[in-house]
């Protein structure tokens, strides 16, 4: 059987949209440890969390996830990378480069940042189809993405 991966108690109170849901598991007690923040949207978190737990990196690698990408969170971005300055800060996405949100966010970031701090792309690569049209092809890549998302 399945273990979920919230309970009740992690609800998070947000009378609004949730802009930016930090990390609040292990990486986020001590975030001098980590060395990877990952920024993610959608159900990859979901994927890239697992993924993270079956490598036992759950105090190296952060991850965030973007609800609201428009208006942009600048000040919660900001924020999540200014609580872990030792680590790699890492857009990932299921989606094609050139299909995803990364087009929107990575000069936004940049914007967040100061471009003090580089901003590194972890997905499926450009390409003219929404779909590969080949389940294995598809699960090829999804392994590389996430393999990609929770390297350090």
């Amino acid at each position: 059987m399945a273990t979920p991966f919230f309970g009740a108690e992690s609800i998070r109170p947000c009378f609004s949209v949730c802009r930016v849901i930090p990390e609040e598991g292990a990486a986020a007690q001590n975030p001098s440890r980590v060395q990877k923040i990952v920024f993610c949207t959608g159900k990859v978190y979901y994927d890239i969390r697992k993924t993270r737990e079956e490598k036992n990196l759950t105090d190296k690698i952060a991850i965030a996830r973007v609800e609201q990408i428009s208006p942009f969170p600048y000040d919660l971005i900001k924020a999540e990378c200014e609580k872990y300055p030792n680590a790699k800060v890492t857009w990932a996405q299921e989606e094609h480069k050139n299909q995803g949100a990364w087009s929107y966010v990575h000069p936004r970031f940049h914007t967040a940042l100061k471009g003090e701090r580089e901003l590194r792309y972890v997905g499926r690569p450009t390409a003219a189809s929404p779909s590969t049209g080949s389940k294995m092809q598809h699960l090829k890549e999804l392994k590389a993405l996430l393999e990609d998302s929770t390297s350090i």
